[in-house]
């Protein structure tokens, strides 16, 4: 496909996105079709009697809401050889990813689901920025996409039997036509060679025009920007020297252009943006909604001035909404990639299993401002599936809701009902500190105690001495003030003082890093400020970080 022939193929189909949410009921009724084609003849339809089932009340009468585990048992017998199992398009391969339980989840996907669903919207929410961006060809140079990359080689989820096992954004192959496959597919800096992956991103795109930074997860824009900085020199030496890392490339010559106008830069403001690095960076595509939205402060110190607009709410389970105009956090329901039913739920209140029966909602019957829990189906073979996950209805798109995705429920913490947030945490520390660019290099974690309480684990320069004791007392009189049942609980004693549990500077990132080397994605590996156990205590422990490790003892 030529350059011109990929970006009218990405804006036809953004229209055609627009246009299903101005009419989305015949799309609607082709996916509920597609959907009992791929599941009558198989092991779950059997189980089921999806051979009688005709309508979509039929479809709620004949399959139970349920979890992953419910459907663990199918793709065990996928694994195992099986075929038509949950689809029948069988899977060809397996997608990884993390389980309530601790046990890795592992999400069947087929070629009928990536060539009629996946790919086709990705298409689409492309156009989006094409569209943005006012480009009627893709210009190499023009784009860094971080949102998914080509593996060079096997990594740690290589194999579950006879498939292969391995992240969304770590897809070693388009599988059709229809499939995702821009013209970047086979560009050198695309692909993953393992531990240097980022820095290479960086060199390799250094002296080209950029214009759009797209990734999944904000994390992976702001660990750009800081790596930027922090590796600056050795960036200076391989742009005058046409090197990376060092080493003559022969595919790169010297640009002592950018290297004098990043020196520029660093002399006038201390610390270079990619703005300094790509003048003509124009827009940052990353999801913006629930833990995200607190890397915005920190996004615009990376890359000030540049507008943001949302990824798609896109999990490996599926695509949930698929942005179709500037909005910056919420898209409209993505109906052509599956059928969504909702509970009405309280993203405060503790996550519980659902009922096999409980009433549903259709996306229809939403109400604007209230959240609910989502339950979707898809044709990778999740059907009924409870994903756990809280959308807030915040406006409409046509016929549709938009949704902006509150996060998981249950994403709360509580010994004796201060139902403690991670917006909690964030806003506190934001206080605190005097500023919105909030970095990743604080945690609060639970501690069990006489009485219970929580530890701030925060990366502090040594030196300040009591400094970080201050500081966390800070932090926790900005806590009593957002959050009135965490101020009654400490002032009757309920929970203990919040403790300061200081760690090395970079703690936080080498912790990511091992992270992507144990088999996690760049995409998956996000930061929590507020963690729901105290695991992160043995993380840093493990890690060789912690400078008080006697804040954790007894505690647990």
């Amino acid at each position: 496909m030529s350059a011109d022939g990929f970006v009218r193929r990405t804006l036809l189909a953004h229209q055609r996105q627009c246009q299903r949410c101005r009419e989305p009921r015949p799309v609607i009724r082709q996916v509920f079709e597609d959907l009992l084609d791929q599941a009558r003849g198989t092991a779950f339809g059997r189980d089921h009697g999806l051979d009688r089932v005709r309508t979509l009340a039929d479809l709620k009468a004949a399959v139970p809401v349920r979890d992953y585990e419910s459907f663990r048992g199918y793709v065990d017998r996928i694994r195992g050889g099986e075929g038509a199992v949950l689809t029948a398009s069988d899977p060809y391969a397996l997608l990884a990813t993390s389980g309530t339980t601790g046990r890795p989840k592992h999400i069947p996907t087929t070629r009928h689901w990536r060539n009629r669903y996946r790919g086709p919207a990705l298409y689409a929410q492309w156009g989006l920025y094409f569209q943005r961006l006012g480009l009627d060809r893709y210009r190499p140079g023009h784009v860094l996409d971080m949102s998914w990359e080509r593996p060079t080689g096997h990594g740690p989820w290589s194999a579950g039997r006879d498939l292969p096992v391995y992240s969304i954004t770590k897809r070693p192959a388009s599988v059709g036509p229809r499939d995702w496959t821009p013209p970047w597919y086979g560009e050198r800096w695309f692909t993953d060679p393992g531990d240097l992956s980022l820095y290479r991103k960086l060199r390799l795109r250094a002296g080209s025009d950029v214009r759009l930074v797209v990734a999944v997860n904000p994390s992976r824009i702001t660990a750009l920007g800081e790596l930027l900085n922090d590796e600056l020199e050795q960036l200076l030496a391989d742009l005058r020297d046409g090197t990376v890392l060092g080493v003559r490339d022969a595919q790169l010559g010297a640009n002592r252009l950018t290297a004098a106008r990043l020196e520029a830069a660093r002399a006038f403001g201390g610390r270079v943006t990619l703005v300094d690095l790509w003048p003509r960076l124009s827009l940052v595509v990353c999801w913006n909604s629930a833990s995200a939205r607190y890397y915005r402060g920190w996004l615009d110190r990376v890359a000030p001035g540049v507008p943001l607009i949302p990824f798609s709410a896109t999990g490996t389970e599926g695509i949930v909404t698929l942005p179709v105009d500037s909005h910056t956090c919420a898209g409209p329901l993505a109906v052509d990639q599956g059928l969504f039913e909702f509970v009405p739920a309280d993203p405060a209140e503790p996550a519980a299993p659902l009922p096999p029966d409980v009433p549903t909602l259709n996306p229809d019957e939403l109400v604007n401002g209230r959240t609910y829990r989502l339950i979707m189906s898809q044709a990778n073979g999740l059907y009924r599936y409870d994903t756990g996950d809280i959308y807030r209805v915040v406006g409409r798109v046509g016929r549709l809701p938009r949704l902006d995705f509150e996060g998981r429920g249950g994403s709360v913490t509580s010994f004796t009902g201060e139902k403690l947030s991670e917006s909690d945490v964030h806003a506190a520390i934001r206080s605190v500190l005097g500023t919105s660019a909030v970095t990743s290099g604080f945690s609060v974690i639970p501690l069990w105690g006489r009485p219970p309480g929580y530890a701030l684990v925060m990366e502090w320069d040594a030196g300040t001495g009591a400094a970080s004791d201050v500081f966390c007392a800070r932090v926790d009189a900005e806590l009593s003030r957002v959050n009135p049942e965490y101020a009654d609980k400490r002032r009757s004693g309920r929970l203990a003082p919040l403790r300061a549990m200081v760690v090395r500077p970079g703690t936080y990132r080498r912790l990511a890093e091992r992270h992507v080397a144990r088999g996690s994605s760049a995409t998956q590996v996000k930061h929590r400020w507020l963690h729901p156990d105290n695991s992160l205590l043995q993380d840093v422990q493990d890690l060789g970080s912690a400078r008080t490790p006697e804040c954790s003892r007894g505690q647990t």
